[in-house]
């Protein structure tokens, strides 16, 4: 029942996506960007990617909870998922960054630590592969989750309560500045909590008035879309009010659009195919985009084609590489956790079934 889910994944991805077409633009061609109207509304990919993480969590553990070896099982299973496929992309920017460093992120920051980076650990500037910061905050939710599974499903309530309670404690009173009060103190954990409450009332198959509540979440994300548009921002950050403006409006969109698989009414195949991929085009992206923006600053091919070619070439090579990574790639990696480690991994499909950014 989480078809509709995977599509919805598969768009959060294509909205990241233009936020680095756009930072390649910027990079690497003079002038004002094609995607400049569009590159921080983008960042609300990452909104929809923590939702249904907390939705595809419960949704997907929802007879674990309470059973022998459940924390374990689940941890294993998100090693396999997450980590592989991007420690090898990690290190191709590591190769990279050693010899150019320029070439994996003009500004950032601070320099990236290379054991951070690998683990998902929190860092003051950006990781190797600058994807990388959402899959620091997706591991701390793990934790807590895990930790939620060690009880029955009927004190889940009382698991986010204490989490929500800390998340604030840390926000308010961590040392200011320090990277780990910033991602255990962010208020945009309450994203995690929208797919909690989601995911549970998918196990309870309580969905109302799905197609009223898609329009109102189409309509509100289009609001914040056009507001973010017109605010002349160059990034969003992550303030007190960024869960309930963008989270909420997504939260709603995946409520309605598993109301509406409940209803028989599936999105294209095309796109649900994609979102089995997403976690592959998330990774991969950085990497294809940039080294098409490369290819087109050494050409000097300036103006609307090379505009053209980073946009439409970018989503082009991105997506077909993420395919071949997700095929040949992925999926014999979840079968080597499979066949090696049968806690962490039922199947393939299985894994692939509780994915995430």
């Amino acid at each position: 029942m989480l078809g509709n889910v995977q599509a919805l994944r598969a768009i959060a991805a294509l909205m990241v996506v233009v936020v680095h077409v756009y930072a390649v633009e910027s990079t690497y061609l003079p002038g004002r960007p094609w995607t400049t109207p569009f590159h921080v509304a983008g960042t609300y990919g990452v909104d929809l990617f923590f939702v249904i993480s907390g939705t595809v969590m419960v949704a997907s553990t929802g007879a674990w909870f309470g059973t022998r070896g459940a924390a374990r099982r689940f941890l294993e299973r998100r090693f396999w998922r997450i980590y592989p496929p991007y420690w090898i992309v990690t290190a191709i920017v590591l190769a990279v960054y050693l010899v150019a460093p320029g070439a994996t992120g003009a500004h950032r920051s601070a320099p990236p630590g290379v054991v951070a980076s690998f683990l998902c650990l929190p860092q003051r500037g950006e990781p190797l592969l600058v994807v990388g910061w959402t899959l620091t905050y997706e591991l701390a939710f793990y934790l807590v989750f895990a930790l939620a599974l060690c009880a029955r499903i009927r004190f889940l309530p009382f698991f986010v309560a204490a989490w929500m309670l800390a998340v604030a404690a840390i926000g308010a009173f961590g040392p200011h500045g320090a990277p780990w009060v910033r991602v255990l103190g962010s208020p945009i954990n309450v994203e995690f909590v929208f797919g909690i409450l989601i995911g549970a009332a998918a196990l309870r198959g309580a969905f109302v008035a799905p197609r009223t509540l898609l329009a109102i979440a189409l309509a509100a994300i289009a609001i914040v879309c056009v507001a973010t548009a017109y605010s002349g921002r160059e990034y969003l950050e992550i303030a007190w009010w960024r869960p309930w403006a963008v989270g909420l409006p997504m939260a709603v969109l995946v409520y309605a659009s598993l109301g509406l698989e409940r209803h028989g009414i599936l999105a294209p195949a095309w796109l649900r195919a994609q979102g089995d991929a997403s976690y592959a085009l998330y990774l991969w992206h950085v990497l294809v985009i940039g080294a098409l923006g490369f290819v087109v600053g050494r050409l000097h091919a300036h103006g609307a084609p090379g505009r053209a070619l980073i946009l439409v070439g970018g989503y082009a090579l991105s997506i077909a590489v993420s395919f071949v990574a997700y095929r040949r790639i992925e999926r014999p990696l979840l079968r080597f956790g499979g066949r090696y480690f049968p806690s962490s991994s039922r199947s393939a499909g299985a894994s692939a079934a509780a994915q995430t950014s």
